[in-house]
């Protein structure tokens, strides 16, 4: 062949193979891009807001859900009529009708008219408005006005625990509290309404739009106990609305654990309806509010004086009758003491005795102390905007300083803090990490998280724990600062507070704001609970003792029924008879049959139509472990009215949908 005619060919036969191979490429390996561009040039997806996961307690009761709602659209370009159509919707969805109409007669092709709405009533109102332009005969969605389903963050229980599960935003974006904190695992991927656009560009919405759900959020279950959570923020409550108080915190936790049981916060708040909510109420003041202790930290003091070796229980301190001139500064105690053991300077809360304890302690070691106790720091809760308290610097640890620090004035904690370190006392030493969250998991049921205890230093030792439980038991003895604390059958230990508030932007004590509070345990010995009640400003009476102590008695007693703590005491008779006269406000018989000599036996009550929180009020008072189950009113219950309750039965009521209280 003529090589002129070899060099074409080959060329031809070149261009040839690179058609092939483009073509190849563009139909085979690039057909995904190609559709994918011909699909970005015709459809359009909408962003829809994501399905959040639920929130559940330690027994799988909801705290937070979302709700399916429907939400209403428009396209303007489709309305015949948009004025009719801005004016139905003003009357139905409370927007002024000027503005529908600005909106509606704008070039925009889809926008939102209201989201969110029970879906019955928006469907009603595209009925309507299809109706009024002359375009009720089908079409849905194509006749410029129709309804996409959303998800609408839900709070059964309203204000219950609202301070620890926070709100979300209107974007489904947690803004507080568990919501706020775990919104990476909650929030899930975000869905799309899937439409077609025409030539021009414009967006069409068809009857049967589809909905493209990515991924739904995680479930989130908490260490929290909705029915312990019930018990304290109920009887908190009481204790601020009788001593007229500005607000009140409460939290139950397991010491050995670290687990938390209940967090409650006063004022609150109604998740369901925040425009209503001051936002004073939306904070959790137990992780954020840093107060001054007072006398329950003196717990703290002497009990690293004890582990120092700087002083002995059986030690006498003289507390100067009452007064005491120290570093220029004159202490008085409430009550005029001579000679104290160091157990009865705890047990009558003396603020002299407990500065000459400090006094036994190098300074230094004394606020190494502090610090080991996690005063100053943050504790590593899961919850976002937690307060690290104020510790006095090393080298503004002075002898005045030292001294008011010793009985709780001059250093500034958090309530959680404070029940942190409470529990490091008396559970052998060991300061324990506080956990709320119990377990993660993803939308397949796989748990991605598991809440454990953690244990991050040890404090004292398992010795000196014991001289402490010991020591705080007798302050709720007879004449102890904490007798309303005691609890009929069982051992417990505790310690009162009262501290003086500063004045805001004076930095000045206020010579009438209080801060009482009362921190105890039960069993003395072995401690499965410690409760911690602050009543921030009480009018009239302003002791820990007196102001926080009863409300620590009725959570201490519910809480322990309900979990089924055996009395360390047998309850005699006077009790059943106590617990008769306590009843009448519900109207439910409860009564006590004999079982021999000096004995007797409670009987199961009929508890058929009363709340979740009278059948936990009422039950708490017996010797039993309490199982319910759903939400609403008591419809069934094991064992049947009649039956005899032994210590320790296991008594399982059933709820339903509420019909009425009882």
């Amino acid at each position: 062949m003529n090589p002129r005619a070899r060099i074409i060919l080959g060329v031809l036969a070149g261009v040839y193979v690179l058609i092939v191979f483009r073509a190849f490429h563009i139909q085979v390996l690039g057909v995904k891009g190609i559709r994918d561009r011909g699909a970005r040039q015709y459809c359009v997806k909408i962003p829809l807001l994501p399905k959040r996961g639920v929130i559940l307690d330690r027994t799988g009761n909801e705290f937070a859900v979302s709700l399916s709602t429907k939400s209403i659209f428009v396209q303007p370009s489709k309305l015949s009529s948009p004025d009719v159509a801005a004016n139905l919707l003003s009357r139905r969805i409370s927007r002024p009708a000027a503005e529908l109409r600005k909106e509606l007669a704008s070039d925009k092709n889809f926008l939102w008219v209201k989201r969110q709405m029970p879906s019955s009533m928006a469907e009603e109102i595209v009925r309507e408005v299809r109706e009024a332009v002359g375009k009720g005969k089908g079409g849905g969605g194509a006749d410029g006005i129709g309804t996409v389903e959303e998800p609408k963050r839900f709070y059964p229980n309203r204000e219950l625990a609202s301070s620890i599960i926070g709100f979300t935003d209107v974007d489904s974006a947690g803004i507080e509290g568990i919501e706020l904190s775990l919104d990476k695992y909650l929030r899930g991927e975000s869905a799309y309404l899937v439409c077609e656009r025409d030539a021009r560009g414009r967006i069409m919405v068809p009857a049967d739009t589809p909905i493209e759900v990515n991924s739904e959020g995680h479930s989130v279950s908490l260490t929290v106990d909705r029915n312990i959570q019930h018990v304290a923020q109920t009887e908190l409550m009481e204790a601020v609305k009788k001593y007229k108080a500005r607000g009140g915190m409460a939290l139950v936790m397991q010491p050995k654990t670290g687990e938390i049981l209940a967090m409650a916060s006063l004022p609150t708040f109604n998740p369901n309806s925040l425009s209503a909510a001051r936002p004073e109420a939306r904070k959790n003041r137990v992780i954020t509010d840093c107060l001054e202790p007072g006398s329950t930290f003196k717990v703290f003091t002497l009990a690293s004086a004890l582990e120092l070796g700087a002083i002995d229980t059986r030690q006498k301190i003289f507390c100067e009758n009452g007064t005491y001139r120290y570093a220029g500064r004159t202490i008085h105690d409430t009550h005029k003491y001579g000679w104290l053991t160091v157990p009865e300077v705890i047990k009558f809360s003396s603020n002299i005795g407990m500065i000459k304890v400090s006094e036994k302690m190098a300074p230094e070691r004394f606020h190494d102390m502090i610090q080991a106790f996690g005063f100053g720091t943050k504790t590593g809760v899961e919850l976002n905007g937690e307060s690290g308290g104020l510790v006095p610097p090393r080298d503004k640890f002075s002898r005045i300083r030292r001294a008011t620090v010793a009985f709780g004035q001059g250093i500034a904690v958090t309530p959680l803090q404070l029940a942190s370190a409470m529990a490091s006392v008396v559970n052998g030493g060991k300061i324990m990490k506080p956990y709320i969250v119990k377990e993660i998991a993803d939308p397949e049921g796989r748990v991605v998280y598991r809440g454990e205890p953690k244990e991050l230093r040890r404090t004292i030792s398992p010795k000196t724990s014991a001289q402490m439980r010991e020591i705080l038991g007798k302050v709720v003895q007879e004449d102890g600062t904490g007798t309303q604390a005691r609890i009929k059958g069982f051992h417990i230990g505790g310690k009162t507070g009262t501290a003086q508030k500063v004045e805001e932007g004076t930095g000045r004590y206020s010579p009438d704001k209080r801060i009482a509070s009362f921190i105890g345990f039960l069993p003395l010995q072995d401690p499965e609970l410690l409760i911690l009640v602050v009543i921030d400003e009480p009018k009239g009476a302003v002791y820990g003792g007196v102001v926080a102590a009863p409300a620590f008695n009725q959570i201490t007693l519910k809480t322990a029924y309900y979990l089924g703590i055996t009395p360390t005491e047998q309850v005699g008779g006077d009790v059943a008879k106590a617990i008769r006269e306590e009843t009448g406000p519900y109207g439910i018989r409860m009564s006590r049959v004999a079982m021999g000599p000096g004995g007797g036996a409670l009987v199961m009550p009929d508890l058929q139509g009363i709340s979740m929180g009278r059948v936990v009020d009422l039950m708490g008072r017996y010797s039993v472990k309490i199982r319910l189950v759903g939400t609403g009113l008591a419809r069934v219950q094991s064992p049947a009215p009649g039956a005899i309750l032994a210590p320790g039965t296991e008594v399982t009521v059933t709820f339903g949908a509420e019909q009425g209280e009882r």
